[in-house]
């Protein structure tokens, strides 16, 4: 295991963490919309599969916005038509109380998708809206547009709020 994470580390020019996060190996860095909702399942009715489900589907939504077609397969995420996994949906709960989320390629280094079985799916490769022939979009721009669908499908929600950073997080910003 050492000369794995040494190997995801990159020489340095990465850091590895483990999580409670559902799922396998995945990439989060920049040019990654990470979106992780905090809720109570019982409030909104979902159990934690219908609650993946809403996810994903809010995913596809958000990429039909920007003329990208997403799909659900078998695996776990969003994928292209090409086969490619554009969104890892990982999922931790606690009590009904979700965490963590999704990680959405907007213009992502594919790059360090090769550095790690994506997902624990040999084979499989990644894609980002760049590399769907959608170009100039910010992180910040898709983040907008999910969370609206994210609103819109929460019918029972009174208030969506965005944290951009951890200072924001812990009241320092």
């Amino acid at each position: 295991m050492p000369s794995q994470i040494t190997h995801l580390r990159a020489d340095g020019k990465a850091e590895f963490y483990e999580s409670l996060r559902g799922g396998q190996t995945t990439y989060h860095g920049p040019g990654q919309l990470t979106a992780f909702l905090i809720l109570n399942l019982k409030t909104h009715g979902f159990t934690s599969r219908s609650y993946v489900e809403f996810l994903e589907n809010s995913v596809i939504a958000t990429l039909a916005l920007y003329g990208i077609t997403g799909t659900r397969t078998e695996n776990p995420g969003v994928w292209t038509p090409n086969g490619k996994k554009i969104t890892s949906v990982g999922v931790h709960l606690q009590r009904y109380i979700t965490g963590y989320g999704i990680g959405l390629n907007v213009h992502t280094d594919l790059g360090w998708f090769d550095r790690i079985v994506m997902c624990g799916l040999p084979g499989k490769r990644a894609t980002n809206f760049e590399a769907e022939e959608v170009r100039g979009k910010s992180v910040e721009e898709v983040a907008r547009a999910f969370a609206g669908v994210v609103a819109e499908g929460l019918k029972d929600c009174d208030e969506v709020v965005r944290i951009v950073n951890e200072d924001e997080v812990l009241g320092n910003g």
